[in-house]
């Protein structure tokens, strides 16, 4: 089968390796339709990863954002009544139920996680504990945006808006634009976007953005100020994954407020600068990033059908597996919102 991996150094590209079967009772295979293109791929591409990564010359499998259809179930994968045929998305890590962060209500620490990657292949086997089925009115397309969903809620569970409260972000891309829509069903206002991309600003604005700053022309502090009245921003979200955006972000913060790493794959020998003594007269909560999704798919399923997703696949975001050099370009260049890559064009 047809499977996108990486081979360290930067060198993402398509391989044909052996097709995956079931080894697990409960295990679950899916005929990949589409998969979109993570952050986190874009961090691998650029070989910022590696050494988490460890060696991984023989092909390391990508992919994680999918949809696709059921074309076999084992035995023990009865529990949610999937079937053949069946469209479905799925959550990339699977979890123990046993230890103690997964009986805390914090699965995203499990000691025994498991990590199913390689959702940029033409099949993928996963347990059906991580299986969800889509909602007849989901696109397998949009439903690619699933687990985007995912960790952006649990972003937004973890800044705790309330009805009111002034918010930024920082970042317009797949995730920012997200995180927009959901910060605004939160109960946003004065919601701003600092995004260097005009056309992503202008699509800040389209799904709901009071404002959309250019960080590289205008200085963010003092746009704060002036959005906010000179109070800063309740809430700040940091969601670009560049480093560089870090940087003095927290003058964006009003006394009291609440910042988050959102993005927080930066690279590795980055130290956040932060004089403690300004950060005690600001008494701010600062949340170093957002692990993975907790419990998030039901729900990111539902919003699915409530979020405008159409509007971050834009015309040109779909390449075959043989364009993946294509789809990670155009996505770090900023012509598309998100790349898919689509396995099984005959999919819908």
């Amino acid at each position: 089968m047809r499977s996108i991996r990486y081979f360290g150094n930067g060198d993402v590209h398509l391989a044909d390796v052996p097709e995956v079967q079931l080894t697990r009772p409960d295990d679950v295979k899916i005929r990949v339709a589409y998969c979109g293109v993570c952050g986190s791929d874009l961090h691998t591409k650029r070989a910022e990863l590696d050494q988490l990564y460890g060696d991984v010359h023989s092909g390391m499998p990508m992919g994680h954002e999918a949809t696709g259809t059921v074309v076999e179930l084992g035995p023990a994968a009865t529990a949610k009544g999937l079937k053949i045929g069946d469209r479905v998305t799925y959550y990339f890590n699977t979890h123990c139920g046993s230890c103690y962060h997964c009986r805390n209500g914090q699965e995203q620490f499990c000691t025994s996680m498991r990590a199913n990657m390689g959702a940029m292949s033409d099949f993928l086997v996963v347990p059906e504990q991580s299986v969800y089925k889509l909602n007849d009115t989901c696109s397998l397309q949009r439903g690619a945006l699933i687990e985007p969903i995912s960790v952006s809620l649990h972003g937004i569970d973890l800044c705790r808006i309330r009805p009111g409260m002034s918010v930024a972000i920082s970042g317009g891309g797949a995730m920012g634009l997200i995180l927009t829509q959901l910060a605004l069903r939160s109960g946003a206002t004065k919601l701003t976007v600092f995004e260097p991309i005009a056309s992503k600003r202008e699509m800040a604005l389209r799904l709901g953005a009071r404002y959309a700053i250019d960080p590289l022309t205008e200085d963010r502090a003092a746009a704060a100020q002036k959005i906010t009245g000179g109070i800063g921003f309740d809430v700040v979200i940091e969601a670009s994954g560049n480093w560089r955006a870090c940087d003095g972000i927290q003058k964006l913060v009003a006394r009291g407020g609440l910042l988050e790493f959102f993005a927080a794959l930066y690279r590795h020998d980055y130290d956040y600068p932060m004089n403690l003594l300004e950060a005690f007269f600001q008494e701010i909560t600062i949340i170093g990033g957002v692990m993975q999704s907790p419990y998030m798919f039901p729900r990111s399923v539902a919003l699915a059908d409530e979020l405008d997703l159409d509007a971050l696949l834009v015309d040109g975001c779909v390449f075959t597996p043989e364009q993946v050099a294509e789809a990670f370009e155009a996505q770090m260049n900023g012509r598309t919102i998100k790349s898919l890559i689509c396995f099984d064009p005959e999919a819908k």
